[in-house]
């Protein structure tokens, strides 16, 4: 029986400066630049190998490359690639952008060029996926090991407690490198811009980044409760997002997120009300998954080593 397919964005544009790490990060070297090519794995530019094992994993299709056409374009004619290369938000909002006018009524997933998963945690990170959807959303919740060991070199990562049951006592993950969408359902330029600015802020605590992406975002809110005054409507897309947005971030601070909640939470910051009232019983989904490689992103040299020793270089 055939696998089961949807599109997937490799996001590969350029950080155009080394990442501020958290204090367990300090002393590490982060990377910058088109990691994308500039990481090599025995040899072969990291998104070559990264594109083999997304091949083998057997769930998507087409595959494409969102970055500078000028470093990807020959090095993969077999990939299409979407020439953007501005920030965070903006490569998102153009890729996601172009695929969608192709499969206007499909998810589209989206990962960063900058992990090697290993192919048995993507098929069983999709596995969850086709198993729970229709979803306005599923993200991935990766459990950290008990032998912090495993994490190697990505030990200094964030990690966020997570109560899988209300009752539950925490457990510790680490947020994973794959997602899918359903662009229709999403307040675009609300998401757009609280993905540049949570990129942006990356590595950093719960509190500091709520606070950096509400500023970021303020005139957005402004202007759509203008727009429900005009149409006679009260303007409560402000006090909404705000409300839902300090619940999140309390949650993720305190290490009590449950994800049936934040789900919900989620959903009333970003999600569109019509969308809403039309599909009422669909939902998205946060995921507790077994899959480390799809936790353990790229962002030093120390990683970049570790994963080439991983690898037999």
């Amino acid at each position: 029986m055939r696998n089961r397919t949807i599109p997937l964005i490799v996001l590969a544009g350029s950080d155009r400066r080394p990442a501020e790490l958290p204090r367990k990060g300090r002393g590490k070297r982060p990377l910058w630049g088109s990691k994308g090519v500039a990481v090599k794995i025995g040899g072969r530019p990291l998104i070559d190998l990264l594109l083999e094992r997304l091949r083998e994993c057997g769930h998507f299709d087409p595959i494409y490359i969102g970055g500078p056409a000028a470093v990807y374009g020959e090095l993969h004619g077999d990939v299409p690639v979407i020439d953007t290369d501005g920030s965070f938000g903006h490569n998102i909002q153009v890729t996601l952008e172009t695929v969608e006018k192709e499969f206007p009524s499909s998810p589209i997933a989206l990962t960063t060029c900058d992990i090697l998963p290993e192919v048995d945690e993507l098929r069983r990170s999709m596995a969850d996926y086709f198993e729970h959807e229709p979803l306005d959303f599923w993200f991935s919740l990766i459990l950290v090991p008990e032998d912090p060991q495993q994490l190697g070199a990505s030990a200094w990562k964030p990690q966020y407690g997570v109560v899988p049951e209300p009752g539950q006592q925490p457990i510790p993950t680490l947020p994973g490198h794959l997602i899918v969408v359903y662009p229709p359902a999403f307040r675009r330029s609300l998401l757009y811009r609280s993905f540049e600015m949570a990129y942006s802020s990356r590595n950093r605590s719960p509190v500091y980044r709520f606070w950096y992406i509400l500023c970021s975002v303020v005139a957005i809110l402004v202007a759509e409760d203008l727009r429900r005054i005009l149409r006679l409507r009260p303007p409560t897309v402000s006090l909404t997002v705000i409300w839902n947005g300090i619940a999140i971030a309390h949650s993720l601070k305190a290490g009590t997120m449950v994800p049936e909640k934040t789900v919900e939470r989620i959903r009333r910051v970003f999600g569109r009300r019509r969308h809403r009232r039309r599909f009422p019983e669909r939902n998205g989904r946060l995921a507790l998954i077994d899959a480390l490689s799809l936790a353990k992103d790229i962002d030093t040299e120390e990683e970049a080593e570790e994963t080439g020793r991983g690898f037999g270089s």
